[in-house]
């Protein structure tokens, strides 16, 4: 049964333990009843046994690192439940020869004030059972989310036709040799152009979708419902931020804040190579003669040409040219928190954009505000704490230029 923690928050883990539920069955089934062809996959409410849940998704760092498998971590309690987790009792109600909790099903973790929001969909990919004199018994469970499964999958030999990054992705899990659903997918227009460079037989369909979002900028990763999701080019944006959070007690409470200034996000000339080995370049002659050059370098992207390396070029320059104070990560305890903050924290996911503020006791400014892109999230929940951390990413947003009323020289920008 799902659980109310001590704080209000609902947490619900659900493991598939093999079984089918309605199932068409011929000369049994309704004509447009309640039963589908290939039946649902019947799921296992264990949220009673849990010890713990940990949840890490995301990238260590919007500008270097590419997304890795979403892992998620459950330990429970085996002796409590009877050992009904450890796949050596055949006494267990999930024991079933080949079906029952085992290492490919489906694992779901779900939080939020009603128990509804999910944090984690993914399969497990190791069952473990600790045990421990006189008769105690521990399972971990570890699962992974479908990037997981595309690094382990390979292509076979094509040549896809010039299009957009986001018409690549679709083409690449449409693959037959992928077969991706398309249920469970959430693919963003592009605005980059790739050409028509061969995929040869054993390429990784991980790495193939990972350097297609870096000829992008963009971003291709499994979302928090299971969903395959690729964004597009992270640029200048309208998009405002949907929570804002402080140490000033006037919204959601963090507890640390971590920033870094420094050479590593510092760069003013940009080169970008082609398979082609078509070059395109960027650089900013104020920012080098103030800080002298900075080299950053992508090579052998499937761009269609020149012209579009030096667009990405162009995109990493904008963005990357002068040093500045980022906020690179936050972390927060959920305990505190209101029920509309938690459900707030709880519905976040990679990509989304919100406004971190500090305030200072000494100095000038008093205070900084930043707004920031997620980039990684991560939760450590136990039955009396539930910790939440939050990778940042650099955000620009720009608002509208309205006459009579914005400035010359601001942030704002026109329309069209």
């Amino acid at each position: 049964m799902a659980k109310v923690m001590p704080w209000g928050e609902t947490l619900k883990v659900l493991l598939d333990c093999g079984f089918v539920t309605n199932a068409f069955q011929l000369d049994s089934s309704t004509l447009d009843g309640t039963d589908v062809l290939d039946g649902s996959t019947d799921f296992v409410d264990v949220t009673e046994y849990v010890l713990s849940v940990g949840i890490t998704r995301g990238r260590t760092d919007q500008l270097k690192s590419s997304f890795q498998p979403g892992v998620c971590q459950v330990i429970l309690d085996d002796r409590a439940s009877g050992r009904s987790f450890d796949p050596a009792n055949t006494a267990s109600p999930y024991y079933q020869g080949d079906l029952g909790i085992a290492p490919r099903r489906f694992m779901q973790v779900y939080a939020g004030t009603a128990g509804t929001e999910p944090l984690f969909v993914g399969r497990v990919q190791d069952l473990d059972i600790e045990y421990a004199q006189p008769n105690l018994s521990l399972c971990t469970i570890v699962g992974v989310d479908d990037m997981s499964s595309f690094a382990k999958t390979s292509l076979l030999a094509f040549t896809p036709p010039q299009e957009l990054t986001s018409a690549r992705v679709t083409r690449i899990l449409d693959r037959p040799e992928v077969a991706y659903s398309t249920a469970t997918r959430d693919i963003s227009t592009g605005v980059a152009t790739l050409g028509t460079f061969a995929y040869a037989d054993g390429d990784s369909v991980a790495a193939a979708l990972q350097e297609v979002a870096e000829s992008e900028n963009g971003r291709f990763f499994i979302a928090k419902n299971g969903d395959a999701t690729f964004q597009p080019r992270i640029d200048f944006t309208f998009s405002t931020a949907i929570a804002t959070f402080s140490d000033g007690g006037t919204a959601i409470p963090y507890q640390s804040l971590d920033v870094l200034y420094g050479a590593e996000t510092l760069y003013n000339s940009v080169t970008v190579t082609t398979k082609a080995n078509a070059i395109g370049t960027a650089t900013d002659a104020t920012s080098i003669g103030e800080y002298g050059v900075t080299n950053y370098t992508l090579n052998s992207l499937p761009l269609a040409d020149a012209t579009e390396a030096a667009t990405l070029a162009q995109n990493f320059v904008d963005k990357y040219k002068d040093p500045v104070s980022r906020f690179v990560e936050i972390g927060l305890v959920m305990n505190g928190l209101t029920p509309a903050q938690i459900q707030a924290v709880d519905a976040f996911e990679i990509g989304d954009v919100i406004e971190v503020g500090k305030t200072f006791a000494t100095g000038s400014p008093a205070s900084i505000t930043q707004d920031v892109f997620i980039e990684r999230i991560a939760h450590q929940i136990t039955p009396g704490l539930h910790q939440v951390t939050l990778g940042l990413g650099q955000a620009q947003l720009l608002t509208a230029f309205i006459l009579d009323s914005s400035q010359l020289d601001d942030v704002e920008v026109g329309l069209g």
